[in-house]
């Protein structure tokens, strides 16, 4: 491509993100935050004396209740609306967790615009940093980031509820560029804050072995350790003791059985087989999937992180029981890494275009939420599908 044309579509890729981070801003601002309420009253709980723990149902109902009455002498809209839907908080993510949220403000409306730059901050990054990892020139990755920002709800319902699946996505792409130890710190601090992605590590782990990087393998465990560590000691003394963790164990346990309906916005493709026989089919799907990750990277017997840290998250999302709609940021990376190759680029756009869902409405004047499951699942299926052929390949070329 002439260089003069490829700074014209740089340039107009950069125009084209601008202005979606602004419609994105202007649209989102004073968006409320359901998920982001609980982060904010839980990282204020560690200080209370009378908060033993935070886990429990009773402190739930109890510190529920006040916070309420505090918002509604707080005068703030967003605050008594959110409030107002977590009169009984809903305490199920880990310690660490809680604990990096420590430093927001105590003004709720001020603590909400930090958690909103924050995401948006780190979706933005996310995206360019695994774009530029996978070698996605800068003009295709500003444009594609301006369309994920304009159309994708999946990142619009993280934005909206406050949730962290976009800090996530940008700790993903953090590993991906990181050296071995950091890259295994980040990977060790990222499971103890949700360890939803811990199928990422252990095919990561697999994959070393397969390809005999036993030093490379040594150091990242090191790592992981040392990430690890970090956050179980940062999270008990912020809470004062190590129980905590075993209290988060016990109501982590209690929220995996749970199983939310369709009409819940819950859009775990396997919903049907969850709700007549429990989450006990969810780790048969998961070692299923798991088994064929673990034959196709056998088989490639190459390095592709990018490739096995997708597939790896869309293990965890094609098994979970519960899978909300702001969890499709995390489709965001195995997607990218499939932009390399032509017909799996194009299979990848289609599948970020269905779970997007706002193309589909403006195509068929139908609201998608009575169909996104329908949309979602033969995406994430067909996403995985291209990642297990593609990895499988010895030394396939990219487009």
């Amino acid at each position: 491509m002439p260089r003069t044309l490829r700074l014209t579509l740089t340039l107009l890729g950069a125009l084209a993100a601008i202005y979606a981070l602004v419609v994105t801003w202007r649209k989102n601002e004073r968006a409320a935050g359901l998920d982001f309420y609980i982060y904010f009253v839980a990282s204020q709980l560690p200080a209370r004396a009378d908060v033993d723990n935070i886990y429990a149902p009773e402190v739930q109902e109890r510190v529920g209740e006040e916070y309420y009455e505090r918002a509604l002498r707080s005068g703030s809209e967003l605050r008594i609306y959110d409030a107002k839907r977590r009169r009984r908080l809903d305490n199920v993510s880990s310690p660490f967790l809680y604990t990096t949220f420590r430093w927001v403000s105590r003004n709720y409306e001020r603590a909400l615009t930090q958690d909103h730059v924050l995401l948006l901050a780190a979706f933005v990054a996310g995206v360019l940093l695994l774009a530029r990892r996978v070698g996605v020139s800068w003009a295709a990755a500003l444009f594609l980031l301006a369309a994920l920002l304009l159309w994708y709800r999946g990142f619009e319902a993280d934005l909206r509820v406050g949730n962290v699946n976009s800090l996530q996505l940008f700790a993903c792409a953090a590993m991906l560029w990181a050296p071995p130890l950091a890259a295994g710190a980040i990977l060790g601090a990222l499971l103890a804050f949700k360890p939803n992605l811990l199928a990422v590590a252990l095919l990561l782990a697999f994959a070393r072995i397969a390809t005999r990087e036993f030093h490379r393998l040594r150091i990242e465990i090191a790592g992981g350790a040392i990430g690890g560590a970090f956050a179980f000691v940062a999270a008990s003394i912020n809470f004062h003791s190590p129980r905590v963790w075993l209290q988060w164990i016990a109501a982590a346990n209690q929220f995996w059985h749970r199983i939310p309906t369709r009409l819940e916005r819950n859009v775990t493709p396997a919903l049907a087989l969850f709700e007549k026989h429990g989450t006990a089919p969810s780790y048969a799907i998961a070692f299923v999937l798991f088994a064929i990750a673990c034959a196709a990277i056998w088989r490639g017997r190459r390095a592709d992180d990018p490739l096995v840290v997708g597939i790896g998250i869309l293990i965890y999302l094609l098994s979970a029981p519960v899978v909300w709609l702001h969890y499709m940021v995390l489709v965001v990376p195995v997607a990218i890494a499939l932009l390399r190759w032509r017909v799996t680029g194009a299979i990848a756009l289609l599948a970020l275009a269905m779970i997007a869902e706002v193309p589909f409405e403006r195509l068929t004047q139908v609201p998608a939420a009575n169909v996104e499951a329908m949309l979602i699942a033969p995406a994430l299926f067909a996403l995985y599908v291209c990642a297990i052929v593609r990895l499988s390949q010895r030394d396939p070329a990219a487009a």
